[in-house]
């Protein structure tokens, strides 16, 4: 009996929607590595979206240290064993080639930019970047030079705190409700009663650490009032559009605010999912989303374009004083004479930026020099699109210097090329603003709530005085600071996973293979909440990196602590993280108590990106210590 052809159609058109929605022969090869069965085509995205990274524990505590779970229909084999993740780590170095297409739908110039960053990036790519930061924030010599610019940052920021966490005090009327007399309890003055959200601000901080370390120019953050930037649009100029008004600091701020926003589930692309179900259409898909791009897809677009923009700026901006020092020299030795039209370069002491915030099709930056107005002098802080030379300029131990030096007298297969130093200077302005911001803000939290950890940081920031913070200060002589911070990196670890690539086939033990091409999620943040690894892991407790409390409540596997990263992709810039973070804290606990605020919902919750974010933020007020 033959079956009608309306019945045999549909039957071949369920098996191929069976063989392809499956993955049927990747399923077929990892069929020895447990994992749940997930959807057609989406895999476990659904469960992803709804639960983030508390559905990676479920399955870890379901089917074991080493698991597969579904990306749409490319497996990810989760390895949640410190062993297995630090010999792999160090094993392989390279990641996916499409990495970048889990978390975003990128085009055009944009696209070749994401290509070549540091996160991405393998090969002689990623070795010529990672030489780079090598040179400018691991070396011990550069990293000691950048501190002065660190601590001049803390002092504008924790100064510009006690400002702006006043200013709601001082409005109510006297016998008003809510009014003040300027005395309380501790012999301090009460800051901020209507409280304010520490992670919307503190990016202030970050960004001008990054602003004055990797450029050597003010972006003006550590004074100004970013936090309305934090859910802004980009496209509409509350998220730092060029024609806004805003310092360009704050346009940065907005720009990488809505980057990490749109690698937010609920945030991103429309054209991501189809991406993800159908990767062998992925270049249909960047087509039809840089010709009909969606909301989401101009912001994000939009967003990196203008990062972008401010980065080939600094280029030129950098390859302008270095010809207007040579213009300079041969004048001198020549009697005044100038050297190609030169007048002794450019004294204004800024630049000038037009940035077009609302490009979204991804085209090749313009150069600044089509910007109206060109080089601009200016003073104090960078405001109205002008950036602001702090410190001599782009000092020569900067990231800038170190990337554009580099490329004198390199040969071309060691040079970067223009591309490369734009993606460069993308990963160190995110990587250095929000990651830092946000363990910054979750450090406050947790304080906050376990006073009596509060208390032993503030009697050890204390013993230090008030002097200048020196780098042997931070590194010597504030071991519980340090252990508070690690505490926070191990229970909120702003990336919770890495990628790698295996280049052969890897014995994961068990008889389980991960096949020669296999994508491996080593997920560090189940390692940290594992209680067969960390005692209590649930629990904050700074001791278990202290001598005192090692050995009861310190880790299974010495491995076992990796917010970082393992072996050569570890972050390159988490000696200056630990840096700007305890400056920071040492400023702001030697003048502030903190306390949480009556309306920080608790427990905390948290929200899923590219990094771990707390939903309702970080509410704070604080109380001005009596010295």
């Amino acid at each position: 009996m033959t079956l009608p052809p309306a019945w045999a159609l549909l039957g071949v058109l369920l098996a191929l929607f069976v063989y392809f929605g499956y993955s049927v022969q990747k399923r077929w090869q990892l069929r020895k590595i447990p994992g749940p069965l997930g959807w057609p085509f989406l895999g476990s995205i659904p469960e992803f979206s709804l639960h983030g990274y508390e559905y990676v524990l479920s399955l870890a505590a379901k089917y074991g240290s080493v698991h597969v779970a579904w990306l749409g229909v490319e497996p990810l084999i989760v390895m949640c064993d410190p062993a297995l993740i630090k010999k792999y780590a160090y094993k392989c170095v390279s990641k996916p080639e499409s990495m970048s297409d889990f978390g975003h739908v990128l085009t055009g110039f944009n696209y070749d930019v994401d290509k070549a960053s540091a996160f991405v990036a393998s090969g002689d790519v990623w070795r010529r970047g990672r030489r780079v930061f090598e040179a400018s924030v691991i070396n011990g010599v550069s990293l000691a030079s950048h501190l002065p610019a660190i601590n001049r940052c803390a002092n504008r920021f924790v100064a510009r705190l006690a400002q702006r966490a006043a200013a709601p005090a001082a409005r109510p009327a006297p016998g008003k409700a809510g009014a003040t007399n300027g005395g309380d309890s501790d012999g301090g003055r009460t800051l901020g009663e209507e409280g304010f959200d520490m992670f919307s601000i503190v990016g202030g901080y970050t960004m001008a650490v990054t602003g004055e370390v990797a450029y050597g120019v003010n972006f003006g953050t550590a004074d100004d009032d970013i936090a309305t930037a934090r859910n802004s649009s980009i496209l509409e100029g509350g998220g730092g559009s060029s024609g806004s008004g805003m310092s360009i600091g704050r346009q940065l701020v907005g720009a990488s605010l809505a980057s990490f926003r749109c690698l937010q589930m609920e945030h991103s692309t429309l054209y991501l999912p189809l991406a993800v179900m159908f990767p062998a259409a992925r270049p249909l898909v960047r087509w039809l989303a840089s010709r009909f791009p969606d909301r989401a897809q101009r912001e994000h677009m939009a967003a990196r374009t203008q990062i972008a923009q401010v980065s080939r700026l600094l280029m030129e901006r950098w390859a302008a004083s270095k010809k207007a020092a040579a213009a300079a020299a041969a004048a001198a030795a020549g009697g005044g004479k100038t050297v190609d039209g030169a007048k002794g370069g450019d004294k204004g002491g800024g630049i000038a930026v037009a940035v077009n915030a609302t490009a979204g099709n991804g085209a090749a930056v313009a150069p600044a020099s089509s910007a109206p107005g060109g080089a601009a002098g200016g003073a104090g802080k960078a405001s109205d699109g002008v950036i602001k030379e702090v410190g001599g300029g782009i000092s020569s131990s900067s990231f800038m210097a170190a990337m554009m030096e580099g490329r004198r007298g390199a040969s071309q297969e060691e040079r970067l090329s223009d591309t490369e130093v734009i993606a460069q200077s993308f990963t160190f302005v995110m990587a250095g603003f929000e990651t830092t911001a946000l363990t910054l803000s979750l450090v406050t939290f947790l304080l906050a709530t376990h006073p009596e950890a509060a208390a032993r940081l503030t009697a050890e920031v204390d013993a230090l005085g008030d002097g200048e913070l020196t780098h042997e200060v931070l590194a010597e002589e504030l071991p519980y600071t340090e252990a508070v911070i690690k505490e926070a990196l191990r229970l909120y670890p702003p990336i919770p996973y890495f990628i790698r690539e295996a280049r052969e086939d890897l014995d994961l033990g068990g008889g389980r293979v991960a096949p020669r091409g296999s994508y491996l999620t080593m997920y560090v943040y189940a390692v940290h909440m594992n209680p067969d690894v960390w005692p209590h892991p649930e629990a904050f407790l700074p001791q278990r990196f202290l001598p005192e409390g090692a050995a009861a409540l310190g880790p299974a596997d010495p491995g076992a602590w990796a917010p970082f990263g393992i072996g050569a992709r570890m972050c390159v810039g988490h000696k200056l993280a630990m840096m700007m973070a305890k400056t920071l804290l040492v400023r702001m606990y030697q003048r502030f108590t903190v306390a949480l605020h009556p309306k920080q919902p608790l427990p905390l919750k948290m929200k899923t990106g590219l990094s771990r974010i707390p939903v309702d933020g970080v509410w704070v007020t604080l109380t001005e210590r009596k010295k």
